[in-house]
């Protein structure tokens, strides 16, 4: 049995490292993975062996809380609002506390112009003995969690960064609390300055001082590693909380989660639609930015099909409910990047090794520390060898060798889903920095995946009357073919007589003359020229079919499967990385051929089975190729799975995509550059935080040991502040994969502006225009300005009513006259 739960109250590695010990050791647990990130544990065991309140037991033993399922219970984990609140009670109290623990030197420096009455240590040292006791006591009740966490860490052998920050405060504590009972055994007037030397090697401030900086630097690293899932959080807001349904004419309101198969929903204009669905009533634009990273909204009319999180941008429509609930598009992604998020990547494994054995690493050496300094002390228990014991026990951080990875991990997978990219777990992510060679399959990957009509040669007879009469024909039949017909020149002439003969072709009558269309042999007549031009097209790879009239071949129509916009460019991208790209298709030799020439590939494999596809995926694993295969279709999935990296396209089959490690939500093939691109700025990004890990743990122990104290030295408080330090700037560094964008290609995706014209303010002008409705306006209007002599680029914005045109060389009446002949009122132009 496998199940997910909610874990709440880790603050390091050493803490998922300790529930896995933990946990691992029941006997009929199979697997158990916890993320720090994720907040969250999988696990696979045995149900007849150990029960779920077993596993509840032992990890509440460990001072965490455990919850059901992927969510945290609301109210359930406030860490971050309990680590403000913290924070700001410690440092109430810490000023009163720091007044007089440091006002007795400020009173030196000042000539004992600072005021501290019977709270001077040298005048009345047992009362200030007492009164910094009773406010650290105070700030140490505030914080008791780190002491309750670290003991329960240590006594299961686990000890986590709780139990470094609590030993490192309480002997601080305890150490200060035998000086004060010193003090007050020693002291038996009111004025004995043989004694004070105990109030002075108190360190009640540095006690309090490293919780209230443990509290902030927590608190900001709760606030930093909130952002990393700030995507995550977004997609969720795309579902709505409530949606209006039709049933039987009547409209009414229920909550998204109560929507059941088949309810009709209406989504009206500037809503999100909440199910995955057909529309049965309406057209309008719908925006599938969010989802697939796809910049243009797209048409949608009746019987066509749309997915939730897509925005309705125009009009009212109807959808019927398919896939409701959990089965939705929008539920689907974020369970997959949330499962990618929270999985380990194989790097992670070095940290891991290193964080269970950091801990109790610490704690020798700050015991060599003590030793050592007690030795160089003579004996004695004196401030050295106090101080940086307790400095090596509180600047070691542990944090941030363990959030090196995941907040990484974390961060890329919510960005990349953003961007229409699915990555399904962290080892994809690094196995893609090595890929060297990318199979592609050729149908609905390279292709469009649906024949259209790509060019009609005419004998003697008018382009528009041939498709008009082949159109007429064609609306009768149900075959693809005859459909790319339909879907392009419309219903076509009114025909009569029909009949299909299977496998040739079809034939009707119109105005009492009788047409044929289908292949060479069922017309015939076909000879010279029309056998030449048929010649020509089929070795293009496309498929040709005869229109005659009475008997006289009258048009020839080619229709192809056609290549996707941006596929020849995405292959130039893939050969700029130095990838060696081939094609896998099940197409026949002149049809493969056409396509790899178009795009530019070398390699490819035409009339090939799914085993085949198969065996290249080894073939080329055994030469040493570190293989990414890109398909589709069930017949892709074999191959998919043995890649060393599966990408399917969005669109494809569940077989395809369950076999892969990514999928592309966009149809652009483009963004596999950005698969790789991210998935290796991601990798640079872990290095870099585990590098800097080491680094500073390397250096700064040493520092806080006193190696270095004849020259400098710290103090507690400045070790506490270093190791918040350090854990912020690895969450930090993972924050900056937020912003990564692909240059490679950004410009192609979305705009038509070019890119020396856009860096160039002073040939970029906005053009207030008055009368545009939506996204047919903005592309007519974007084709009238683009047409204007003198315009190098156009950006078009319905949401204000204004295009920036760039190029100097374009008159202001040209780009006036241009607007007003589009439709639409020109109301001005201001330069940049």
């Amino acid at each position: 049995m496998t199940n997910t739960y909610s874990i709440t109250g880790m603050t390091c590695s050493a803490c998922s490292l300790g529930i896995e010990k933990a946990v691992g050791k029941l006997a009929g647990v199979r697997k158990v993975s916890v993320s720090l990130m994720g907040k969250s544990m999988k696990i696979e065991y045995d149900e007849g062996e150990v029960s779920e309140e077993k596993i509840f037991e032992t990890v509440m033993s460990l001072g965490y809380g455990i919850y059901r399922g992927t969510e945290i219970p609301k109210g359930a984990d406030r860490r971050e609002r309990t680590l403000l609140v913290r924070f700001i009670v410690s440092v109430v109290i810490l000023f009163p506390l720091m007044y007089v623990a440091m006002g007795y030197m400020i009173a030196d420096s000042l000539g004992n112009n600072f005021p501290l009455g019977h709270l001077d240590p040298m005048d009345y040292p047992q009362w200030y003995c007492l009164y910094l006791f009773v406010l650290s006591l105070a700030v140490v009740v505030v914080n008791r969690e780190y002491f309750v966490r670290g003991f329960f860490a240590l006594i299961h052998k686990s000890p986590n960064m709780d139990t470094l920050v609590s030993l490192g405060s309480g002997i601080s504590f305890i150490y200060s609390f035998v000086m004060t009972i010193l003090c007050f055994v020693g002291v038996y007037g009111t004025k004995h300055p043989g004694w004070a030397h105990y109030s002075m090697n108190v360190y009640y401030e540095a006690a309090a001082m490293i919780l209230a900086l443990v509290d902030i630097g927590k608190w900001l690293e709760e606030k930093s590693k909130a952002r990393t899932g700030r995507e995550l959080e977004n997609l969720s807001r795309l579902a709505p909380d409530s949606v209006t349904i039709e049933e039987d004419g009547r409209q009414f309101e229920v909550k998204t989660k109560d929507i059941a198969v088949g309810d009709v929903v209406i989504v009206k204009q500037g809503e999100y639609i909440p199910v995955d669905g057909v529309v049965i009533e309406g057209s309008s634009f719908v925006d599938k930015s969010a989802i697939t990273g796809e910049s243009l909204p797209v048409e949608i009319t009746e019987g066509d099909e749309v997915c939730s999180a897509s925005l309705n941008k125009s009009a009212n429509i109807k959808v019927r409910a398919d896939k409701v609930g959990e089965d939705t598009t929008l539920s689907r992604i974020i369970d997959m990047v949330r499962e990618a998020g929270t999985s380990k990547a194989p790097i992670q494994k070095l940290a891991d090794r290193i964080a269970g054995i950091f801990v109790p690493l610490v704690f020798v050496l700050a015991v060599v520390t003590f030793l050592v300094w007690f030795l160089i002390d003579g004996g004695y228990v004196q401030e050295h060898c106090m101080t940086y014991a307790i400095n090596v026990l509180v600047i070691s951080c542990p944090c941030a060798l363990g959030l090196a990875t995941p907040v990484a991990i974390m961060t890329s997978a919510g960005k990349a889903a953003s961007m229409g990219i699915l990555y399904k777990d962290a080892e994809c992510m690094q196995k893609l920095g090595q890929i060297n060679s990318v199979l592609l399959d050729k149908t609905a990957t390279i292709t469009k995946g649906k024949p259209e009509l790509t060019d009609i040669e005419t004998y003697g007879y008018k382009k528009e009357d041939a498709l008009f009469i082949a159109s007429g024909i064609e609306r009768n039949s149900n075959h693809p073919l005859a459909r790319c017909i339909v879907d392009y020149a419309g219903e076509g002439a009114p025909v009569t007589d029909y009949e299909y003969t299977v496998a040739r072709g079809a034939q009707a009558s119109y105005k009492g003359k009788f047409y044929r269309i289908g292949n060479e042999a069922f017309v015939g007549g076909v000879r010279g020229k029309v056998k030449d031009d048929a010649a020509r097209l089929s070795r293009q790879g496309k498929s040709v079919l005869y229109l005659s009239e009475d008997g006289r071949v009258v048009a020839i129509i080619a229709v192809a499967d056609t290549v996707k916009e941006g596929s020849g460019e995405a292959i130039e991208l893939l050969k700029a990385r130095d990838m060696r790209v081939a094609m896998l298709t099940g197409d026949e030799e002149l049809a493969a051929g056409a396509i790899a020439k178009e795009v530019g590939i070398e390699d490819y494999a035409a009339g090939i089975l799914p085993e085949d596809k198969l065996s290249a995926v080894k073939n080329v694993q055994a030469i040493g190729g570190c293989v990414a295969m890109v398909g589709d279709g069930i017949n892709d999935s074999p191959a998919l799975k043995e890649a060393d990296v599966g990408i399917a396209m969005g669109a494809g089959t569940d077989v395809a995509i369950d076999s892969a490690g990514v999928v592309l939500l966009s149809e652009d093939l483009r963004t596999l550059d950005t698969v790789f691109d991210l998935s290796r700025a991601t990798m640079r990004n872990i290095k870099e935080n585990l590098f800097w890990a080491f680094f500073y743990n390397i250096i700064m122990i040493p520092v806080a040991a006193g190696v270095f104290s004849k020259w400098f030295s710290f103090s507690p408080i400045i070790c506490s502040a270093c190791m918040c330090v350090s854990s912020l700037f690895v969450v930090c560094n993972a924050l900056r994969l937020l912003r990564y964008r692909n240059r490679r290609f950004a410009h192609a995706e979305v705009s038509t502006v070019d890119e020396e014209a856009e860096a160039a303010c002073e040939s970029f002008r906005t053009v207030r225009i008055k009368g545009m409705m939506c996204e047919h306006c903005v592309k007519r209007v974007t084709d009238a300005l683009s047409a204007v002599p003198g315009v190098t680029g156009v950006d078009v914005s319905l949401e204000t009513d204004s295009a920036k045109v760039y190029g100097d060389g374009a008159a202001e009446g040209d780009i006036r006259v241009a607007i007003e002949n589009a439709g639409y009122k020109f109301k001005g132009i201001k330069r940049c």
